[in-house]
């Protein structure tokens, strides 16, 4: 009667692999959606901050250089310095852009990780139940060929 318990195994191995695919899924969906929340706050928030911060700087800059007297023309002290502030502020916003791509494309890896590791659960749990369903059809084929032997029922 051993095959009757390897069958209800097998039920709740699938059951259980299903589960545990259904809630790495859901888990999957959350790590998106964070990638995706992440990628706007960026681009609404934090990205036209940084413009604007730098923008104020270099007008801080510009103000000051005015205020000290220097010529502010190209070839100039102030304007090569100007230039070259100009260049660290893009140089600034381009790694910021970059930071922020890769930090949303960790996130949806890591979904699509724990995405497979679900299909991983669910083929686990597939994998289990068949075997249980084999160790039935074993103990079923076992009792009756004990049975034939015997001649009589034989219950394993």
């Amino acid at each position: 009667m051993s095959f009757i318990g390897n069958i209800a195994a097998a039920q709740s191995a699938k059951a259980i692999g299903k589960y545990n695919a259904s809630v790495a899924y859901q888990e999957a969906q959350y790590e998106r959606k964070k990638a995706a929340i992440k990628e706007k706050v960026y681009n609404t928030v934090e990205r036209p901050r940084l413009i604007d911060q730098q923008d104020q700087q270099y007008a801080n800059f510009f103000v000051s250089s005015l205020r000290s007297g220097a010529e502010f023309r190209e070839g100039t002290t102030p304007f090569l310095v100007a230039l070259k502030n100009k260049q660290l502020q893009s140089f600034d916003l381009a790694v910021a852009d970059y930071n922020s791509k890769v930090a949303v494309t960790d996130a949806i890896n890591q979904s699509l990780l724990i995405e497979a590791r679900g299909r991983g659960e669910e083929f686990k749990g597939q994998m289990t139940a068949r075997s249980e369903m084999f160790k039935a059809a074993g103990s079923l084929l076992s009792m009756g060929s004990q049975s034939y032997n015997q001649g009589r029922l034989v219950i394993v």
